[in-house]
């Protein structure tokens, strides 16, 4: 009996094909292994009985992997097809199924954590040698996390214990599909109702958790469930690689940014090597760019909206065949200055100058904290500073308050542009308004900030839609970290996926690191 069995896979990276491979060995199944671009193929060649045993082991042992999609049997497959081919590439993931972490605790027994294990319980910093090098891993402390924070480090959490995690999360299948895959990647959770009220976690409902990812962490966390620990919090050595950060989206998942098991790779749409996320976005002239030319969509029109946090560069581009991309809206870089920014608002129209002497009597506590000057620019810049305005402290604030918002539809805020020296850029100064404008009637910091996310996603609808009444295109690409905020992108997604092809990275991330 010949049976083919379709996995649709979004990486060319080949480890996932070979543990396929061990496993059709293990089992002793006449079948083989092919990957090309966009799935995996096995072909079986055996009795029924054999084949539906092996899939009923495949089904026991194989791992879960962030790039996997759906999976079926085909009735045939044309063989002409051109496989991918291996380029011994040495991958940076390490691919231990379930059988081998069980193997890796029986078999190092004799490995000692007890003094780690002390320091933690005493309140102190341990660090761990592990295989992605040391981490400062310390038990659930707010002096300790803000003492880190204060020094731009990100604190993230360690899970010892995966069965415990629902005590402490409120978590959905995605999440814990996601924190089991292969590639153990961070992904955001959020924290069950009265959970972390002492802010010991996080300063927010929400933090990133992954699970062990080497066989050093992989040892002490099962060392530190027998010592009833079952989460830490860590950060991260800043030289050093921490996997990668994932979302979802409908059926898909996002990668926000990270290299570990993305790089290094061969691209065999670019037919080139790349050894890291930089070499790979600046060989290609940025991100836009490159999902251009990992989608083959370089030679049609399309509209691109790179919307980042952390960039200077976020823009509405058009991109037109023989000329290139070209900027049609930009962020502005303004300066980063709160007192500045009073004035430039102040200029507005004559109500202005009343409505700022009148917000900063009403919220003089606003005004009173110590304005935290950073060398940050375009959407972080004017977030951090309506953050200040609203009394948080910075744009990761602001998101974690549209996340807690209840309501179904926001309010509108206004999203208009202003032309300096022939090019239209959002003009922040209305943003910032509009928002002074609702919170001076008492509207919460949770519905401004999802009437924001709201409000800028209807923004790039309507600036769609007057590009298509100028240039014929159907595909939208959408990239830049804030659309890792399911919130932003689901609003977007929903609207432009109405009339056109919406394209968002799958086998790269979203944003360059930065």
């Amino acid at each position: 009996m010949k049976l083919f069995y379709k996995i649709e896979f979004n990486s060319t990276n080949l480890y996932y094909k070979h543990i396929l491979e061990n496993l059709i060995k293990e089992y002793g199944i006449s079948a083989s292994v092919k990957q090309y671009i966009g799935f995996i193929l096995i072909t079986c060649n055996d009795s029924e009985e054999k084949i539906e045993g092996f899939f009923k082991y495949l089904g026991e042992t194989l791992p879960l992997s962030i790039f996997l999609k759906n999976s079926y049997v085909i009735k045939e497959f044309d063989e002409s097809l051109e496989e991918i081919e291996d380029k011994n590439i040495l991958q940076n993931v390490l691919t231990f199924t379930n059988k081998d972490i069980k193997n890796i605790i029986n078999e190092n027994t004799n490995i000692d954590f007890s003094n780690d294990i002390k320091r933690i319980k005493e309140g102190s910093i341990s660090k761990i040698e592990t295989h992605n090098g040391l981490k400062n891993i310390f038990l659930p402390s707010k002096i300790l996390r803000e003492e880190f924070e204060s020094k731009n480090n990100e604190v993230k959490l360690f899970i010892c214990n995966i069965n415990k995690l629902s005590q402490l999360f409120s978590l959905s299948q995605k999440d814990l599909q996601l924190l089991c895959s292969i590639e153990r990647p961070l992904v955001k959770l959020k924290f069950n109702i009265l959970q972390n009220k002492e802010k010991e976690y996080s300063k927010s409902n929400f933090i990133y958790a992954k699970l062990p990812d080497d066989k050093e962490t992989i040892l002490f966390a099962n060392a530190l469930q027998k010592e009833g620990i079952d989460y830490l919090l860590y950060v991260k050595e800043e030289s050093l690689q921490d996997g990668l950060k994932v979302t979802y989206f409908n059926n898909n998942n996002i990668i926000i940014n990270g290299e570990k098991s993305l790089f290094p790779k061969y691209d065999y749409n670019l037919n080139k090597k790349y050894n890291n996320s930089k070499e790979f976005f600046n060989d290609n002239g940025g991100v836009i760019k490159a999902t251009l030319a990992t989608n083959n969509k370089r030679i049609k029109p399309s509209v691109s909206i790179y919307f980042s946090y952390n960039s200077d560069n976020s823009s509405i581009s058009l991109n037109i065949p023989g000329k290139g991309l070209r900027d049609i809206i930009a962020i502005p870089n303004i300066i980063y200055d709160i007192n500045n920014a009073m004035v430039e608002i102040s200029l507005i129209d004559e109500n202005t100058t009343r409505l700022i002497t009148n917000y900063k009597n009403k919220f003089s506590q606003n005004f009173n904290r110590e304005f935290k000057n950073k060398d940050v620019n375009g959407f972080e810049a004017i977030l951090n500073l309506t953050s200040y305005v609203l009394g948080l402290d910075d744009y990761l604030d602001f998101e974690n308050a549209a996340f807690n918002c209840n309501v179904k539809s926001g309010l509108q805020i206004d999203m208009k542009l202003i032309k300096i020296e022939g090019t239209n850029y959002l003009d922040y100064r209305r943003v910032i308004q509009s928002i002074m404008s609702y919170k001076m009637a008492d509207v919460t910091n949770e519905i401004l900030a999802y009437s924001f996310y709201e409000s800028l996603s209807e923004f790039i609808v309507n600036q769609v839609d007057a590009f298509k009444k100028e240039l014929s295109f159907e595909d939208i690409i959408l990239c830049g970290n804030m659309f890792s905020n399911s919130l932003f992108l689901e609003k977007s997604h929903k609207t432009l996926s109405k009339t056109f092809n919406t394209i968002i990275p799958k086998e790269y991330s979203l944003d360059m690191e930065f």
